[in-house]
């Protein structure tokens, strides 16, 4: 019931986003895709072309959603710069092992008051207003060792009285080279995103933007993004380095460094610096119920690009993500285990849309710290290998052998399909108290 309160919330929120983005004026066409997508992203100092693993990865690096295994609604509000305002709003629906599609919307209005732009550039006609509109349709999938992304674009814009509109093509890749170790069974259990390469190519049609009346046209200039992320201590600590090359006449280079740390599972700790601004932010994530999981993210940017003359920019994101719309989520029966003659009944829902399409799956329960309780794997040669619609559990430590502690216990379940690529979900599973039975 609380997750339907939020739900109806988030879908309020995005109507006024829309409306007032219609409504309102302001932005430059050609950056509208590149000021950032989440707050987690603009706190890491928009270092995630090799990240890539939320909603806004279209925007660094279409090839990023095929990370993405469950659906997910992302919105982003606030200031971009002066008085214009930014919103952004993307939806990701994965579709079993084909991979995931996207559509996303950015926004951008207000009146410009300012002479300067972000990036310390003049702004003519800096009282005119101006709106703009995007949207972006996405299509990747990820591989053993590498994945692919496209997203094809529209962009609306409104200069004084006057519009205009483009069409522009985004592509990405992502590499994951200790894959390819780990295939040849060289190491052991590392984790095969802990180094991971992107490489995005923005604006490959470098469209023109044809205003009515005055003929203006400003380009949507072709710009190249690589990066590079590491993810330590079992994702608890993720490092980013990006750089870009815008190819116009100006030939503007740009670098992005970023972390991120988890010092808690609800908690994420970021900070990052570019060539534009420095940053920093935090994010707050819970299971809202065990289908359901928000991420709250705020980001604090401060541009020294400017000499300091642009005000501090605070962002705020909202990250919905829907377990039990695509992919799989479990459900437990109980939701407590309080004696040691209790099982759990696990419902795995969604299996069935993996049936003849896997090689392996990997079952795993894991307590607050992450550590394993409870494992079970299968390689699948045939039917009855298949992944099971229902497990069951006693609060028996698989691993070390007697009953786990009280406390709250959730699962992982890795799936890897016949291309080689590795599924996986997680989500809260179940509470264990034994309220004093003697184990």
């Amino acid at each position: 019931m609380k997750a339907r309160y939020v739900f109806i919330a988030l879908t309020l929120v995005v109507g006024l986003a829309f409306a007032q983005t219609v409504e309102g004026t302001g932005g430059q066409g050609a950056m509208l895709f590149e000021a950032g997508g989440s707050a987690r992203s603009l706190a890491m100092g928009q270092a995630f072309t090799a990240l890539a693993d939320q909603g806004e990865a279209v925007l660094y690096n279409p090839a990023g959603l095929g990370q993405i295994h469950s659906a997910k609604l992302s919105l982003l509000g606030g200031t971009l710069y002066g008085s214009t305002y930014q919103s952004v709003l993307a939806y990701n629906m994965p579709w079993a092992t084909y991979g995931t599609f996207g559509l996303a919307y950015v926004g951008a209005f207000g009146a410009l008051e300012e002479t300067i732009d972000p990036y310390g550039n003049n702004i003519p006609d800096a009282d005119a207003g101006m709106s703009n509109s995007g949207v972006m349709i996405s299509y990747a999938k990820k591989f053993s060792a590498f994945g692919v992304g496209l997203a094809p674009k529209l962009l609306f814009s409104t200069l004084s009285d006057e519009q205009a509109l483009a069409f522009d093509v985004d592509v990405g890749f992502m590499f994951y080279p200790l894959s390819l170790i780990l295939a040849k069974k060289l190491t052991g259990s590392i984790p095969y995103d802990l180094v991971t390469l992107g490489v995005a190519a923005k604006n490959l049609l470098a469209a023109t933007m044809d205003y009515t009346g005055s003929g203006m046209e400003p380009a949507n200039p072709r710009i190249v993004r690589a990066g590079l992320g590491i993810r330590l201590l079992d994702n608890r600590v993720k490092l980013a380095s990006d750089v870009s090359y815008t190819l116009d006449d100006n030939s503007v280079f740009g670098w992005y460094e970023g972390l991120e740390v988890y010092p808690a599972k609800l908690l994420a700790l970021r900070a990052g610096i570019n060539h534009n601004f420095f940053s920093f932010g935090l994010g707050v994530n819970a299971e809202l119920s065990r289908s359901v999981a928000l991420e709250v993210d705020y980001a604090f940017m401060m541009n020294y690009a400017s000499e300091f003359l642009l005000e501090p920019v605070h962002k705020v994101s909202l990250n919905l993500t829907l377990k039990n719309v695509a992919g799989l989520w479990l459900a437990s029966r109980p939701a407590e285990l309080n004696s040691p003659a209790d099982y759990a009944e696990i419902t795995v829902n969604g299996a069935s849309q993996f049936k003849r399409r896997i090689k392996r799956w990997v079952f795993e329960i894991k307590d607050a710290g992450g550590n394993v309780v409870y494992r079970k794997a299968q390689d699948v040669y045939g039917e009855i290998d298949e992944l099971p619609s229902k497990f069951t559990w006693n609060g028996v430590n698989s691993i070390r052998g007697g009953q786990v502690d009280s406390g709250t216990y959730y699962y992982q379940i890795t799936i890897t399909d016949k291309l080689g690529d590795k599924i996986v979900y997680e989500g809260l599973l179940l509470k264990v108290d034994w309220k004093g039975v003697r184990r």
